[in-house]
């Protein structure tokens, strides 16, 4: 039997139920309270507060961070930190305004801590977010690695529902590889065969694919959307291509063909005898932001994707049906979400 992400200790069914706990309990409050919520549960939810609809969202790593940490690299881990964070807000069509972030460490280790922040820097100037400050927490035997997590605050400027509509065609946006997800997975796959994370095996360069940074989308979404290019927009991170479940209802199906993924990923399906189903609810596979658009606007999207340094893909459209996503693998398997 091949990995799993269960197997990896990741449950993603047991993720699922936890969320829909948690927000049940938020609904509740905010009713009871008297506070108008929407998109509760999307990727940025967001509250009206006088003339404004504000947002925050958090995010983290993960366990990316012990891979970086021991490839001398964690200054990645500052950048995915808020990569992870304004791709996410953007999918609603909020504008990330400004982060804070929070990382947790077992010692004071000065020069850690400065490339952790360099890298948030880094990425918070290219996303263009100020930064508040934050909290370093410093936890003896409560952490044993780093945890770096960051809050993005933003503001809703236009109306965008992210609905994917009948007709539309799905554009697949590149990314730079794993980015910030299923790395649980990878980990425990690499140790298993063995194998050291600055080995290189079968053309792949492990310590460059392992610490490839998180791309960052929301310049290029907040444009599109701005132009009325898009009607949604879904960033691929945990539970992958079952994400694209938040800009669909239960009427229409999204259809997908995809392209051959880079090798980082083939590599992993191979040394963990990984089934391809679980590669594509685990991975973004190459694909990082999947949008969907009107026929017509088609071609201009693409030139904006392009003009932002990514690789386009026309993966498929958008159908009626029941709330199914249909992907056709690169190894021509069907699979259904």
């Amino acid at each position: 039997m091949g990995w799993t992400y269960s197997k990896a200790g990741i449950d993603l069914s047991k993720h699922r139920s936890m969320h829909r706990y948690v927000l049940e309990l938020i609904d509740k409050l905010n009713n009871e309270m008297g506070y108008h919520v929407d998109g509760l549960g999307s990727y940025a939810s967001t509250l009206k507060y006088r003339d404004l609809e504000i947002s925050f969202h958090v995010d983290g790593v993960g366990t990316k961070t012990i891979v970086l940490q021991r490839l001398k690299k964690l200054r990645v881990a500052g950048w995915d930190c808020v990569a992870m964070n304004v791709n996410d807000v953007v999918c609603s069509g909020v504008k990330p305004i400004a982060i804070i972030d929070y990382i947790a460490m077992p010692r004071a280790d000065e020069e850690t801590f400065k490339e952790i922040v360099e890298g948030v820097v880094d990425a918070a100037r290219v996303a263009g977010v100020a930064i508040l400050g934050g909290e370093t927490a410093i936890l003896p035997d409560l952490v044993n690695g780093i945890d770096v997590i960051c809050t993005v605050f933003g503001i809703k400027q236009k109306d965008f529902a992210s609905r994917a509509n009948v007709g539309d065609v799905v554009v697949g946006v590149s990314s730079l590889g794993l980015h910030a997800n299923g790395y649980s997975l990878v980990r425990k796959i690499l140790e298993e065969a063995k194998l050291d994370y600055n080995s290189i095996i079968e053309d792949v360069n492990l310590s460059t694919e392992l610490a490839n940074p998180v791309a960052i989308y929301s310049n290029l979404i907040l444009e599109v959307i701005e132009r009325n290019l898009i009607t949604s927009a879904a960033h691929i991170t945990g539970g992958a291509f079952t994400k694209l479940r938040r800009i669909i209802s239960s009427n229409i199906d999204i259809v997908l063909t995809m392209p051959e993924p880079p090798k980082i990923f083939k590599l992993i399906m191979k040394l963990g005898n990984i089934s391809i189903e679980e590669m594509y609810r685990v991975f973004n596979m190459g694909i990082g932001m999947v949008l969907t658009t009107s026929r017509n606007n088609v071609d201009a999207l693409v030139s904006y994707i392009e003009k932002h340094s990514f690789k386009a893909y026309i993966l498929g459209e958008v159908v009626e049906g029941g709330g199914r996503i249909i992907l056709k693998s690169f190894q021509g398997d069907i699979i259904i979400f």
